[in-house]
């Protein structure tokens, strides 16, 4: 029996331990656990049935997270101890490959914009030789790839020249046609003796069949003394791993020096669309009229859209990007609003608009064609318990907004 006594002791602690974890989980789940649901105005209840609100609440000066579907509201804290250490914070719309492709998504990051998926594959880009290693000559980009039917997984590596050592290169977006693999990412560079400090917009061009870099495009660059006084600004969706983007849309600003108690003045303001296909950027000109808006540009497919809120409700101004002109703007009237001061949450996706604003008794949510401009669903996103029982500093808002499939 002495000879088990290490085993059983260990056996005993993790017992103890994991029982712990959940008394502890089901304790703070108990104390702070809101419950909502999504009840329909009007309109098709299809619309919802693959719809997932990532929402907050603060109770008790903290935020807690919920995820709001057709089916209720439930607290992603409160899955198992093994979910909790194999992904702890994944993103909703990970959460299939982890479950579907266990053996691929070992090791990865679990970041929407490193990841490209269409009907028969799952594509994942990362940089090894970011954060900061040793100075080098080159940066090592690796591409993985899962043949989704077969289920067989194939990767390879490509180095590539850089002229600096960088600390950090983001990956922001990935766009895979034509036979090739372009990754947009913001390249971090810190300042030293030698070098001025910099951030750069890149897209890489890999040639997928040949496995090699094909071009290296900087789209966008700011210095070390430009970096505090101006911004690098991408309007692309980062969320997702569906949407492949035939253009990129980002703009450049530089500000005057910041005064005590004022915002920053404009010096100047350029917005860019890459062409993916072409490998090829434009300057692209708003209307001065919609210029105070520009920081709320949306890009979806082949159009801009740059929202205007007012009192009443949302106006949502279309460009064509191939067409090369403007379309009549999409018009949305609030039902009610609780605090115009609020911004709504919007988003673009499969050919619609989802919009969420609050209203004095929850959250409205409006769903739009985006081809006829026809509402096609209206509900509202409301606590479904006793509200006596809950603490006045309660407030859902809306983090994202996912259309699973």
């Amino acid at each position: 029996m002495k000879k088990y006594w290490k085993t059983i002791s260990i056996s005993f602690f993790i017992v103890v331990f994991i029982s712990s974890y959940y008394i502890q989980k089901t304790a703070m789940a108990s104390k702070n656990d809101r419950t909502y649901k999504i009840e329909t105005i009007s309109g098709n209840k299809e619309e919802i049935e693959n719809l997932i609100l990532q929402t907050s609440y603060q109770s008790n000066n903290l935020y807690h997270m919920l995820y709001i579907s057709k089916d209720g509201s439930t607290n992603p804290n409160n899955q198992s101890f093994f979910r909790d250490l194999m992904a702890p914070n994944e993103p909703m719309n990970l959460r299939k490959y982890i479950e579907e492709h266990r053996n691929f998504m070992r090791g990865k990051e679990f970041d929407p914009r490193k990841y490209f998926e269409d009907k028969s594959r799952l594509i994942y880009t990362t940089f090894l030789d970011e954060g900061g290693k040793e100075a080098s000559n080159v940066v090592t980009l690796q591409i993985d790839t899962l043949d989704k039917n077969t289920n067989d997984s194939s990767s390879f590596k490509i180095d590539i020249p850089v002229k600096a050592s960088y600390d950090w290169i983001n990956v922001n977006d990935v766009y895979v046609g034509n036979g090739k693999i372009n990754i947009l990412t913001t390249n971090y560079l810190s300042a030293n003796y030698l070098i001025e400090g910099r951030e750069e917009l890149h897209v890489y061009s890999i040639d997928e069949n040949k496995k090699e870099l094909v071009k290296d495009a900087i789209l966008a660059e700011l210095v070390s003394e430009e970096r505090g006084t101006s911004s690098i600004r991408i309007f692309n969706e980062y969320n997702t791993t569906t949407q492949n983007e035939n253009y990129y849309l980002y703009m450049v600003e530089k500000y005057s020096d910041r005064k005590e108690d004022t915002e920053p003045e404009v010096i100047s303001s350029q917005i860019y669309l890459y062409n993916n296909a072409k490998n090829e950027a434009v300057e692209w000109t708003m209307p001065e009229e919609l210029k105070p808006y520009r920081k709320s540009m949306l890009i979806h497919k082949e159009t801009i859209y740059i929202p205007v809120y007012s009192a009443n409700g949302l106006t949502l101004n279309r460009y064509h990007i191939e067409k090369k002109q403007w379309e009549d703007p999409l018009t949305l009237q609030y039902s009610s609003i609780a605090n115009e001061n609020d911004a709504p949450y919007l988003r673009i996706a499969e050919g619609k608009f989802y919009l969420v604003y609050r209203v004095s008794d929850g959250q409205w949510l409006s769903i739009v064609d985006l081809c006829t401009g026809g509402l096609i669903y209206e509900g509202k996103i409301i606590i479904s318990v006793d509200k006596k029982n809950q603490e006045a500093d309660s407030s859902l808002t809306i983090e994202q907004l996912y259309t699973m499939h």
